[in-house]
């Protein structure tokens, strides 16, 4: 199988659902909601672990959900909503019950989609700061991705925010 082959979910001995089996079960509005916030909250939390949000970190998370299909269904300005609520309840209770209840609720395939989300959210002006590493940190340890796996969205998002 070519990498190709994986990417399109070409592969005769997959017992993995296709690309638009995942998005068709996504957008059930029972589910939405849960996933899209469990997805989103990492990201909020990173982005708030200087104890600021910048313009240009709250612009690429909108950003990101506007690509996703996890955020296909919301209404227009639900994301916005969905990132102020986010970040009170992270005023309120705390980063710890957040990811928690993140983590009982994201398979591991969306656990690595809410890692990236979060690691492009630290790197949007080119620099990971100690606190962002500590936020991402505590992120995969709680999410018990492999390091592997976190290497490799490391290596990505650094890929991406390289300068011409």
């Amino acid at each position: 199988m070519t990498v190709f082959s994986r990417l399109l979910g070409r592969s005769g001995t997959s017992t993995q659902p296709s690309a638009e089996q995942v998005v068709a079960e996504a957008l059930d509005l029972a589910v939405l909601p849960v996933a899209a916030r469990a997805v989103l909250a990492p990201a909020v939390l990173t982005m708030a672990s200087d104890g600021r949000a910048t313009e240009a970190e709250m612009a690429l998370l909108q950003n990101l959900c506007a690509f996703s299909p996890i955020f296909a269904r919301l209404p227009e300005g639900a994301v916005l909503a969905l990132i102020e609520r986010i970040l009170a309840d992270l005023q309120e209770a705390g980063a710890e019950p957040v990811i928690e209840n993140c983590a009982e609720v994201l398979p591991m395939e969306l656990r690595e989609t809410a890692f990236c989300f979060a690691m492009r959210v630290a790197m949007v002006d080119g620099v990971l700061a100690h606190r962002e590493k500590q936020a991402l940190s505590e992120i995969a340890e709680r999410f018990a991705m492999p390091d592997e796996v976190v290497g490799r969205i490391i290596d990505v998002v650094g890929m991406l925010q390289r300068a011409a």
